[in-house]
């Protein structure tokens, strides 16, 4: 399937970039997860994400990369809606999403909040 890949382009690695984004970044929340986002000029793709499980919720590194993977699994779904919807408008962008959920949430609970939180987004950004 062309378009629902995650290269290695599309992921939000940069320190500076992702300090910058928690500093003035806009805030979203979508059960169970937090989005904050940000316009940018640079990159090749529409938007550039990375993931974020914090170790003081989840101890275990087993438990945190499985909610890294559903939620890049999700993102990667949803991705050509998401990027068709930014490329009509020519905006690039950064995002960050965080799982807020103190417990392990079904993947199409996630799943529906995750979607929800993008289309938000993307709402918010197109205008």
């Amino acid at each position: 399937m062309p378009g629902h890949s995650f290269k290695k382009g599309e992921r939000l690695s940069s320190r500076k970039a992702i300090t910058s984004l928690f500093q003035s970044g806009k805030v979203l929340v979508s059960h169970p997860v937090r989005i904050i986002y940000q316009l940018t000029e640079e990159g090749n793709y529409p938007a550039v994400m990375a993931v974020s499980v914090p170790k003081r919720i989840f101890r275990r590194a087993v438990d945190r990369n499985l909610l890294k993977r559903r939620i890049r699994e999700i993102y990667r779904l949803y991705k050509p809606q998401f990027y068709s919807r930014l490329e009509q408008t020519g905006i690039k962008i950064q995002l960050v999403i965080q799982y807020q959920q103190t417990g392990i949430e079904a993947f199409d609970l996630l799943e529906k909040g995750l979607r929800k939180g993008l289309e938000k987004v993307a709402a918010d950004l197109t205008g």
